[in-house]
């Protein structure tokens, strides 16, 4: 008994098979664009919560107080290396 040619289903006038790499594509291009919509505007709204710190609104630090943590640094390296001073 011979075998019957049964063709391929076809949708829009292609196989079945050769639509899924189109839509699988474009789905995938949807949620990639979803999600950075998404991730820059959560980045955005975490941006407005903080403060930002720039040189001009950072608290001014007087020479002592700058000079103070270095002695002190100081100090403490050398009483770990024997205490000379």
């Amino acid at each position: 008994m011979p075998a019957k040619n049964t063709p391929d289903p076809k949708t829009l006038g292609r196989s079945s098979g050769s639509l899924n790499a189109p839509i699988a594509a474009f789905t995938m291009a949807l949620i990639l664009g979803s999600y950075c919509i998404s991730s820059i505007r959560t980045a955005r709204r975490d941006a407005q919560g903080q403060s930002i710190i720039t040189p001009e609104s950072a608290p001014r630090r007087s020479s002592k107080e700058k000079d103070s943590w270095i002695q002190q640094a100081l100090e403490e390296s050398q009483s770990g290396k024997g205490g000379k001073t």
